[in-house]
């Protein structure tokens, strides 16, 4: 197999890769945030109760309902604290190395090819440099150089025909 297609073959896949994981780590990221706000929600709710409780002056009920707000708000800043450890892991970091292993390499590849591009580019240069000078070649005295070759080129067309049957 070709060696570029296997470089964009490992290139495409490392994108993917790195994409599936971004994608997973994002969704338990979003996922520890709904329990965060979860722990909230319910937080404010035994507060509103201890506030009720208070409010009706039944002590005990109201103890509870605050005690239970500051567990549920305790709660909801353990999954913040478990998002923010969540990050690229080992397997996520090499992956990334591999990408741009094979980003570097293909991009040496397309250098090398616009190299070889422009190298056939100046000898059509060349070549279309010579063929004109040859053309122009004693313009003033003989002709040039097409010139001195004119009368003897149909001969040598003649020549080649007969030499090919």
């Amino acid at each position: 197999m070709n060696e570029f297609i296997v470089k964009l073959r490992i290139l495409a896949r490392a994108e993917v890769t790195l994409f599936k994981a971004d994608a997973r780590r994002r969704s338990n990221e979003l996922m520890l945030a709904l329990v965060s706000i979860g722990c909230v929600f319910v937080g404010l709710v035994f507060v509103n109760m201890g506030v009720f409780y208070r409010l009706t002056e039944a002590a005990v009920e109201s103890r509870a309902a605050f005690i239970l707000a500051v567990a549920n708000f305790g709660l909801a800043i353990v999954p913040f604290l478990l998002r923010r450890r969540s990050g690229p892991g080992a397997e996520e970091q090499m992956v990334r190395e591999i990408r741009e292993m094979a980003a570097e390499e293909l991009s040496k590849d397309f250098a090398a090819v616009a190299d070889e591009v422009s190298a056939v580019g100046d000898s059509i240069k060349n070549v279309k440099s010579g063929i004109s000078s040859f053309a122009s070649a004693g313009n003033g005295i003989g002709g040039g150089a097409l010139g001195a070759i004119g009368p003897v080129l149909p001969v040598v067309i003649d020549l080649l025909k007969k030499s090919r049957k």
